[in-house]
């Protein structure tokens, strides 16, 4: 990256925060509109790591940053942790070979693709999120049954 790269990013962040310090924001569109607004052009899959960087979660479908919310654990860690997912995830099936399609409760959905990209797990390339659906991508067959086994043991399911 270049340093007019980390520049615009940087002050692509600044932008983010201010916006979610000053409008309830409820989906990832309404963001990514909000940010094309102020002259941001960005993508679903940049958004995503963006809010991660600036500590911006969903909470009761609005998205938040960390410091209004009391996300952080004394550990430290911002999101929920794959055994803590549990309660946010219906179902899983693969879909090809790359792809694995988690069901959760509605409105958890970008809460878990956010924690999944947080996680730094090798099985994850990336996510993409819906209201109740998200698309894990995997880098090959092996890490999408890989993950798949361990969401089964996480949700108990053969």
């Amino acid at each position: 990256m270049t340093g007019a790269q980390r520049g615009n990013q940087d002050q692509r962040r600044r932008t983010l925060r201010n916006i979610l310090k000053r409008r309830r924001i409820r989906t990832q569109e309404e963001l990514v509109q909000r940010l094309e607004d102020r002259g941001y052009p960005i993508t679903q899959s940049s958004l995503s790591r963006d809010l991660v960087a600036v500590g911006a979660r969903k909470v009761d479908g609005v998205y938040r940053l960390e410091s209004e919310t009391e996300a952080v654990d004394d550990s430290g860690d911002k999101y929920p942790t794959l055994g803590e997912l549990q309660p946010f995830v219906r179902a899983i099936r693969p879909a090809g070979p790359h792809l694995l399609v988690v069901q959760t409760r509605p409105g958890l959905a970008q809460t878990v693709a956010l924690a999944l990209d947080s996680m730094n797990m090798p099985e994850v390339m990336g996510t993409i999120a819906g209201d109740d659906t998200v698309f894990v991508a995997t880098p090959a067959r092996r890490s999408q049954r890989s993950l798949e086994r361990r969401f089964e043991l996480l949700l108990g399911t053969p």
